[in-house]
């Protein structure tokens, strides 16, 4: 290692990613047993650069996104073999305004798509509260030709009179 490179133990590693240092041993041993190497000190221990600790942040990552260990380190053993960097890339800046141009679209297509969806619970509403009504009016219609049919205690009086 260059001597001006900053120097990271397991443990100092572990707080940065938030996870145990035997897992951040854990998961050195299985990139190196893929190929990967780190540094080492004179007595054998890991010594990681913000590179090293990039490629486990990665697989930190990945195992987030719901991918295996095995799959996870064998990607990042790819990339490290084929000497491609896990960093992200300095977007340029006639990419930026394409970027700029494609949010402020894509903010445009979500507010359209609000106002659709705010019609769309209006209507349901409209449509709900008119099915209440209609379902009260059938209601009322019911209980007045129950009403209309039911006879009522006189009438039954004047029935037994005829006889």
């Amino acid at each position: 290692m260059k001597n001006d490179t900053k120097i990271y133990s397991s443990k100092e590693v572990a707080k940065r990613l938030s996870i145990q240092p035997v897992t951040v041993r854990k998961y050195s041993q299985m990139l190196e047993d893929k190929g990967v190497s780190f540094a080492k000190d004179e007595k054998g221990w890991r010594e990681y650069s913000e590179e090293s600790i990039k490629f486990l942040e990665y697989l930190c990552n990945m195992k987030s996104m719901g991918k295996s260990l095995e799959e996870s380190a064998n990607h990042i053993a790819t990339l490290y073999h084929a000497n491609l960097s896990i960093a992200p890339s300095a977007i340029p800046l006639q990419e930026q305004d394409i970027l700029i141009e494609f949010m402020k679209a894509q903010h445009e297509f979500n507010q359209k798509l609000v106002t659709q969806l705010e019609k769309i619970e209006q209507r349901q509403i409209e449509r709900d509260n008119n099915l209440i009504q209609a379902l009260r009016e059938t209601q009322e219609a019911r209980r007045e030709i129950a009403a209309t049919q039911q006879k009522r205690w006189w009438d039954f009086w004047k029935q037994k009179k005829d006889i």
